[in-house]
This record gives structure tokens, sequence and C-alpha cells, in this order.
């Protein structure tokens, strides 16, 4: 993992921790960097100052690494992104209970969220093409269980390898 990406992991990591822990936008700048163990200057750098806008800075480096599907769906697969979907997720651990209490909220992350999983159901049905509409959801359903439960990144070939192509 690259220095940049480090740095946002921990920052989005101590923000998610921050949402649940005090509640929307009641952390300052100064606790995301105690919590990340990053200089105020760094995430000045890289977030701004405005905490709106590190807030959704950090919603959506979340949502592109949790959600975009990768570029390249010919060579891409079910196992490989869920390995790494479970060691990033190592590195932000805060991220499934945001997910749970935003997915059906009215909330601007709420409807992002909604959205980003549309597009993941999209691109899985593209992935695997025999699976009808509902084995689909099985699937991305499995994924989340997997998520929920902590499996570790060496059983997914065993617990997903079905859906290779």
């Amino acid at each position: 993992m690259q220095d940049k990406e480090k740095v946002y992991f921990a920052v989005c990591s101590a923000i998610l921790k921050l949402e649940i822990e005090k509640g929307h936008l009641k952390w300052s700048i100064t606790d995301i960097a105690k919590v990340s163990e990053i200089t105020r200057s760094l995430i000045y750098y890289y977030f701004g100052k405005e905490k709106d806008v590190i807030l959704k800075e950090a919603y959506r480096f979340i949502f592109e690494v949790f959600f975009t599907p990768p570029m390249n769906t010919r060579t891409g697969s079910v196992t490989t992104r869920m390995k790494k979907t479970l060691i990033d997720l190592g590195y932000m651990p805060y991220l499934f209970v945001l997910y749970y209490l935003q997915k059906n909220t009215d909330s601007e992350v709420g409807q992002m969220l909604r959205k980003a999983e549309e597009q993941l159901l999209v691109y899985l049905q593209n992935l695997l093409p025999n699976l009808s509409k509902t084995q689909v959801l099985e699937l991305y359903l499995k994924e989340l269980g997997a998520i929920a439960y902590h499996l570790s990144p060496e059983q997914v070939d065993d617990v997903f390898g079905m859906y290779q192509k």
C-alpha cells in the first residue's frame, strides 16, 4: 500500500470511528489527528480544513475503494475483489458499522451507499452473466456476511470459489 493510501485509510478510519462514537460532525480535526496518528497538517493537505468537506472526501474514498468495481470486468473475479475488500476492511473496521447505520437513511450518505450498491450489483451481474438477479443478490449478501463474520482472506477461495468464471 502506498503512503498516500495509508494516510487516507488512517484518516478515513478515524473519521468513521468518530462519526459513530461522537455523532455527525461532532468531532474535531484534532480528534482525527489523535485517533489516526496523522498530523493535522497532513490532514489539511489531503482533506482540507472544513469538517463537512473532510467527511465527504472520506466517504468518496471509501466508496471508491469498497464499491467501485475493477476497471476491467473481463479479468475481475469475485475472489480477488473479496480478498482485497477484507484486507482493506482491516484498515477501516468501522466501515461496516457505518454501512449498517446509514444504508437505509434518507441522508446523502445513505443515498450514496444505495447507488454504490446498485452499481456493484450491476458489475457482479456483468461479471457472472449466467447468474440470475436473485443469485447475484445472494452473492452480495454472502459477501456482506463474510464481512460481518470477519472471514479471513485465506478462506475466500473456499467460500467464494464457486463464483469463478
